[in-house]
């Protein structure tokens, strides 16, 4: 059993800017990052249609499900979040008829991954995936960039937005994967779609890993996290750096400074409803601290 991850604990914002700098290499060369935030460090890596809180339980009741029920209530999922993309007139990726037919509940008995669990998901439905991800719809896929600050930059806003000034003793994490170095690891993934998939796709240099789950039909569905993976291997390609949570409002200011922000990482007036968000969260946090020096 070897290390999952190696674990870098910054005690300052300016040491955590530096180690997620695009100019600094984590490990040995050859190396290509995609970085993770996340607004706590003790979050293992798990997509969030398999955490315990799912949408997808409810469903079956909240229950444990088998694989084959997972795979149905992801399918179902997405099978809605196509019909209101019709209501509203939306267009979604790769639309065809068989795209549809994939989504059918008529096709789920015959189908190759409702059998062998092990093979989902469907390499034809990880666009959509994609597209509804990005919005807020949860799906197998685990979002990942190209672009450490702009990790940093999920990890301190979602941070901010859910915790107080009696919460300093957590923190936050940017997680580092060295893409370069994970061939050994035939289970997982790396998902890379087009950029005109989603506008805050591309504006995030989004793209995703997949941990392909060897399970058969009727057995519980695991709750693995990725980096359990890495734990077969000496070596580890995969990096955890963080930071206390008490730094994020300066995370914030330094994302700005560097052009990562709400405005530039989500589209139209989502992007600018949510810089607002930010500079709310920012000045609440702020003010709660100053009161407690």
């Amino acid at each position: 059993m070897f290390n999952k991850f190696n674990l870098i604990e910054a005690n300052t914002v300016d040491e955590f800017w530096d180690i997620l700098s695009p100019q600094k290499t984590l490990g040995d060369k050859p190396s290509q990052f995609i970085y993770r935030g996340q607004r706590d460090a003790s979050w293992h890596l798990i997509p969030s249609i398999l955490r315990k809180n799912s949408p997808s339980k409810i469903i079956f009741g909240q229950r444990e499900m088998t694989a084959d029920e997972q795979i149905f209530s992801e399918r179902a999922i997405l099978e809605q979040f196509v019909k209101q993309c019709d209501l509203l007139g939306l267009k979604i990726v790769n639309d065809s008829a068989e795209l549809r037919g994939n989504l059918d509940p008529r096709t789920y008995p015959t189908d190759k991954y409702y059998i062998n669990p092990s093979e989902w998901p469907n390499e034809e439905l990880i666009e959509l995936m994609a597209l509804a991800q990005h919005h807020g719809v949860p799906t197998h896929l685990l979002d990942w960039s190209k672009r450490s600050y702009v990790a940093a930059y999920f990890a301190a806003s979602t941070a901010l937005a859910k915790h107080d000034i009696e919460e300093n003793n957590t923190k936050i994490a940017v997680w580092a994967l060295n893409v370069e170095k994970i061939r050994s690891y035939k289970n997982i993934n790396i998902i890379k779609v087009p950029g005109s998939t989603s506008s805050n796709l591309a504006a995030q240099s989004g793209l995703f890993t997949v941990l392909k789950q060897p399970i058969g039909r009727g057995q519980p569905f695991p709750q693995k996290p990725l980096e359990d993976e890495f734990a077969s291997f000496p070596n580890t390609p995969l990096w955890k750096i963080t930071l206390p949570v008490k730094y994020t409002a300066k995370v914030l200011d330094l994302c700005e400074l560097y052009g990562v922000s709400a405005s530039t990482l989500f589209s139209g007036f989502d992007g600018a409803a949510k810089a607002v968000k930010d500079w709310i969260n920012k000045c609440r946090y702020l003010n709660l601290h100053q009161k407690s020096e």
